[in-house]
């Protein structure tokens, strides 16, 4: 569990001001900046139990591009979840209030209501 390991959490938003830096010279989805993301899970995230296992072609798994952009998505995933924790969010609140979420990101994206 991320919440109490406060070096963690500190290593972690110190590693995404670092790669909001990076925005200034490189992509959201360069190699350069998905690298720099999933160096971040590695030393951060990924040492915390349980181990998230990702299954699929070992093929494809073990090109680094790969790895990158999947240990990338797997922090973005927690640090949705944290901030998500942050602002009063919970199970609950996701699972009786995905109109209101669904309808709050077609608004944002600026797509029509179905």
């Amino acid at each position: 569990m991320l919440a109490g390991r406060s070096k963690l959490i500190e290593a972690i938003s110190s590693g995404v001001e670092e790669a909001r830096a990076k925005l200034d010279h490189f992509s959201l989805l360069h190699s350069n900046l998905l690298a720099h993301l999933a160096d971040i899970y590695s030393r951060t995230i990924s040492q915390l139990p349980p181990r998230i296992m990702v299954q699929g072609d070992p093929h494809f798994l073990q090109l680094p591009d790969n790895q990158n952009r999947i240990r990338a998505l797997l922090l973005a995933g927690v640090r949705s979840a944290w901030l998500w924790r942050q602002v009063g969010g919970s199970r609950w609140k996701i699972l009786f209030g995905r109109r209101e979420l669904l309808l709050a990101a077609r608004d944002y994206l600026g797509l029509a209501q179905h």
